[in-house]
């Protein structure tokens, strides 16, 4: 069984990992993509999957580690159950993950537009 404290620092000892915030809760991104976060209701860590059937085969193969609420019926998320966690599980997981976002092209941002200088009416 992990804490959340030792679930964050070993998301955050991910080589190339940063935190910040994301939905206004702390969260673990590499490569400007997001890989996990403690679930802030949940005694869980977030993780996203790379499509809803490996998220489906993952629910199935281990029911007792992962699950699902319903505000993530709809998106390739599965929450992994601290109680049923290790270190090296998890690290595992995230490392598997981030080889996958590694692997993926870099995301293009667009420019940032100057903000409008207000006029003032005379």
């Amino acid at each position: 069984m992990l804490s959340k404290a030792e679930a964050r620092k070993i998301m955050l000892s991910i080589p190339g990992t940063d935190e910040r915030l994301w939905f206004n809760q702390p969260s673990v991104f590499i490569h400007d993509r997001f890989l996990a976060k403690t679930h802030h209701k949940e005694d869980a860590v977030t993780l996203q999957v790379g499509s809803m059937e490996m998220r489906d085969m993952m629910l199935e193969a281990e029911p007792g580690l992962f699950y699902i609420t319903d505000h993530y019926r709809k998106f390739p998320f599965v929450l992994i159950r601290l109680s049923a966690l290790t270190k090296a599980v998890l690290k595992d997981m995230l490392m598997g993950r981030a080889a996958q976002l590694a692997a993926m092209p870099p995301i293009k941002r667009r420019p940032k537009k100057a903000a409008k200088k207000k006029t003032v009416k005379r």
